[in-house]
């Protein structure tokens, strides 16, 4: 059986970041007077800087300084890192290995920075085991649009159709769908919705049980 490529989302997926960068926001909410932000902060998961800056003034009303908010999320999620640092998730490290020393394509489609993808990713001896790696500044239309992944697997000479894209958040599962490819959701801040479900070629509760579907199916 041929193996289908692996594209995987970062944070919430290969790094378990996303809890910090809750922690971050609600911090920068409370400097900037953003009411009930919690919610405002889950509609972001999975998007760029520019379509976090679209849903704050959208809830927050179109003079709110939404790239200053951000600039001031980004600090204090820094300064919060470099003291506390952002652990890997469970299963992560070994399921790379794996999927590298199996000849699995492997590649990651993050809406995160690419100079910071690439440095986090650095930081934990992780970038080694992916032959591309695209960050969300690279790319014009967020998720949950197609396109990162649709460049993802152009670069990668793969065919959506036999590529699994692994990802955490809503916006993520809806891009790789609309992208022709089979989204896996692991879930970490959201649950599993209905509409995930029917997306979703298949919900693991972490990436050690996904690593176990490969190992048999593959």
């Amino acid at each position: 059986m041929t193996k289908p490529a692996l594209i995987f989302d970062m944070d919430g997926v290969i790094l378990d970041s996303e809890q910090l960068v809750r922690r971050s926001w609600n911090l920068a909410a409370q400097d900037y007077g953003a009411a009930n932000s919690d919610p405002v902060f889950l509609l972001t998961v999975g998007t760029t800087r520019k379509h976090t800056c679209d849903i704050l003034r959208e809830h927050y009303g179109a003079d709110f300084p939404a790239e200053e908010f951000n600039t001031s999320l980004s600090r204090i999620y820094h300064e919060i890192e470099a003291v506390e640092g952002v652990p890997v998730k469970t299963g992560a490290r070994e399921l790379l290995q794996w999927a590298k020393q199996t000849g699995f394509r492997v590649g990651l489609a993050s809406s995160t920075r690419q100079p910071i993808v690439e440095r986090e990713l650095g930081r934990e001896n992780l970038l080694q085991y992916f032959d591309f790696v695209l960050g969300g500044d690279r790319i014009a239309r967020s998720k949950p649009f197609p396109d990162i992944y649709e460049t993802a697997c152009r670069e990668m000479g793969v065919q959506p159709a036999n590529a699994f894209a692994i990802e955490d958040s809503y916006n993520g599962i809806r891009a790789a769908h609309t992208a022709g490819m089979m989204p896996v959701m692991v879930p970490d801040l959201l649950p599993p919705t209905e509409e995930m479900r029917q997306l979703s070629t298949a919900v693991f509760s972490d990436l050690t049980e996904f690593h176990a579907y490969l190992e048999k199916t593959f």
